[in-house]
C-alpha cells in the first residue's frame, strides 16, 4: 500500500539508528586489498599508488556502533555538501534541492535502523548509481561530523567542498588538454571555536549497493576497494607537514545486512590553522584573492621512512607560510556555503574568489533557476530567512525551505564573518530541536552553524472554473 505524503514526512522526522562499522578486521582487509593491488601493478611494471601509510579503526569514544539520526538530517547533510559543488550553474533549484528526490527513499526498518524503502530500492542502474554517489555524501558527512564533534565537543563544525577551496590556489586537473583530475579528498571539515586555532579533518566518502555476505556478514569487496580509494584520495592533500592531517575514509552500504551501514577508517594527526584576530590582516572579514603561486609538482616532501630516502612528490600541500591565507580562505568559502543555502547569490559571490566561480553568482539567472533570500519561517521564537521551493509528492504540494537564523545571516550579509562566528558559537549550546517547533508541521533539521532545512505540506488549492 502506497504511503501518503504525510506518512512520508513523518518518516523523515523519525530518529533511527545508522550502523557504523570500524574494526581492526576491516583495517586488515583494506591492507590486504592494497597489497594485492600493488602486486598487480608490479607485475605490469608499474609503481605503487601513493596512499595513507596506516589506516586504523576509530576508538569507541569517538564513534559507537550506532548513531541516531533522522532521514531528514541526512538529506540536510547532502544539501550542505553539494550547495557549492557546481558553483551556481543551476542554483535554484539551488543545487542543494537535489536532496529532495530522496524524500521517499529512506525510513526505519523493523529493527529500528535506517534503511531503504521499497521506492529506494528501485532497480534502475542509473538511479542506483546516483543514489550511491549522493546519499553516500549525506551518510558519510553526517557520520564524519559526528566523529569530529566527539573529538572537539566544544567546537562548531563547518563542511566545505574540497574542490571549491582548492580552485583558489591550485589547478585541479592534470592539464587543460588532459581533464583527468588530481587525487584529493572530497570534503574538509573545520572544527572552529573563537579564540582558538581551527582543527581540520579531510574526508573521503563513497557508497555502494552491494549486500553484506551471508557468511558472518563480512564487508563486501566493493566497500573495501572504496576505502582503498579513500586512502589514495586523502593522501593527495596535506595541511602543514606530510601525513599530519587527520583523515576519515567512509564507505556506505545502502543495502547492508540489517540496514544502512557506514564503514569508517581513520588516520591520526592534527592540523591546526593560525589564530585569526578580528580587524587584523588575514581575518575572515577581509576580501581574499586567488593565490596562483602554490605549486603542485613536487610540492609534498616525504621524510625518509621504511628504508626509503627523503623525496618530493606531487600533491596539494598547504605550506607553513600559506596557513594564514588558507585559514582565511576556508572561513570565507564556508560563509559562501551558508549564503548559498539561504539563496543569497550576491552574498555568495562576495565570499568567493574568481577561480572559485564567483562569476556564476553575479550573472542573471534563468526562469525556474533563481534562488532569492526572500522567504522566512519562525520556529520556537527564532526567525529564519532563506529561500524556498515548491514541489509535488504525488498530488500533494510540498514547500521546502532552507536558510539561516536571521540575526546570523545579517552579520554574514554585512561582511562581519568573525562576529558571526562569535555569535553562532555562543548560541550553539541551545540548538533547536525537531520537536516543539510550534506551528511547523513537517520535518526540520537544524545545525549549530545556524542553517536550517525544512519541509511542510501546503494547503490544498481549489481552482475555480472560468
Amino acid at each position: 500500500m502506497a504511503r501518503t505524503a504525510r506518512q512520508t514526512l513523518n518518516a523523515l522526522s523519525r530518529a533511527t539508528n545508522i550502523n557504523v562499522q570500524s574494526t581492526a578486521e576491516l583495517a586488515a582487509r583494506v591492507d590486504s586489498a592494497t597489497a594485492a593491488v600493488d602486486k598487480k601493478r608490479r607485475e605490469k611494471g608499474q609503481g605503487p599508488v601513493r596512499r595513507k601509510p596506516e589506516l586504523l579503526p576509530l576508538p569507541r569514544a569517538e564513534c559507537s556502533q550506532t548513531i541516531e539520526l533522522t532521514p531528514w538530517q541526512v538529506l540536510h547533510a547532502v544539501a550542505r555538501g553539494y550547495v557549492l559543488a557546481g558553483q551556481g550553474m543551476g542554483r535554484g533549484l539551488a543545487e542543494h534541492w537535489l536532496s529532495l528526490k530522496f524524500c521517499e527513499a529512506l525510513d526505519a526498518n523493523r529493527a529500528g535502523s535506517m534503511d531503504l524503502t521499497d521506492k529506494g530500492r528501485t532497480p534502475e542502474r542509473w538511479y542506483k548509481a546516483m543514489q550511491a554517489r549522493e546519499l553516500a555524501v549525506g551518510f558519510g558527512l553526517a557520520v564524519a561530523e559526528h566523529i569530529v564533534q566527539q573529538r572537539y565537543p566544544d567546537h562548531v563544525t563547518s563542511v566545505v567542498d574540497t574542490s571549491t577551496v582548492l580552485r583558489a590556489g591550485w589547478p585541479l586537473n592534470v592539464s587543460q588538454r588532459n581533464k583527468s583530475s588530481r587525487p584529493r579528498p572530497d570534503y574538509l571539515i573545520e572544527a572552529w571555536k573563537p579564540g582558538e586555532p581551527s582543527k581540520i579533518t579531510l574526508v573521503a566518502c563513497r557508497g555502494n549497493h552491494q549486500r553484506a555476505s551471508k557468511r558472518g556478514g563480512r564487508t563486501r569487496s566493493t566497500t573495501v576497494q572504496q576505502l582503498v580509494k579513500g586512502a589514495e584520495l586523502t593522501e593527495g592533500m596535506h595541511i602543514g607537514p606530510w601525513n599530519t592531517t587527520p583523515c576519515l575514509m567512509l564507505s556506505t552500504e545502502l543495502m547492508g545486512q540489517g540496514g544502512i551501514i557506514v564503514n569508517a577508517l581513520q588516520t591520526r594527526g592534527e592540523a591546526l590553522l593560525p589564530l585569526r584576530t578580528p580587524g587584523a590582516p588575514g581575518n575572515a572579514d577581509a576580501e581574499i584573492r586567488d593565490n596562483p603561486g602554490i605549486p603542485y609538482p613536487s610540492a609534498i616532501r616525504i621524510p625518509a621512512r621504511d628504508g626509503k630516502r627523503e623525496r618530493n612528490v606531487d600533491g596539494f600541500q598547504v605550506a607553513e607560510s600559506d596557513l594564514g591565507w588558507f585559514g582565511q580562505l576556508l572561513a570565507r568559502t564556508g560563509a559562501a556555503n551558508l549564503t548559498a543555502m539561504a539563496g543569497g547569490g550576491p552574498q555568495t559571490a562576495n565570499y568567493l574568489t574568481t577561480r572559485q566561480g564567483r562569476q556564476h553568482y553575479d550573472v542573471p539567472t534563468f526562469a525556474a533557476t533563481s534562488s532569492v533570500d526572500d522567504a522566512d519561517i519562525e520556529v520556537g521564537g527564532t526567525k529564519f530567512v532563506g529561500t524556498d521551493h515548491v514541489f509535488r509528492m504525488g498530488s500533494v504540494r510540498i514547500e521546502a525551505f532552507s536558510g539561516m537564523a536571521e540575526h546570523l545571516y545579517e552579520l554574514i550579509k554585512k561582511g562581519r564573518l568573525e562576529e558571526y562566528r562569535q555569535v553562532a558559537f555562543q548560541s550553539r549550546s541551545t540548538p533547536q530541536a525537531p520537536h516543539g517547533t510550534g506551528r511547523w508541521n513537517g520535518p526540520i533539521s537544524f545545525h549549530a552553524d545556524g542553517t536550517v532545512m525544512a519541509l511542510s505540506v501546503l494547503p490544498i488549492r481549489r481552482r475555480q472554473p472560468h
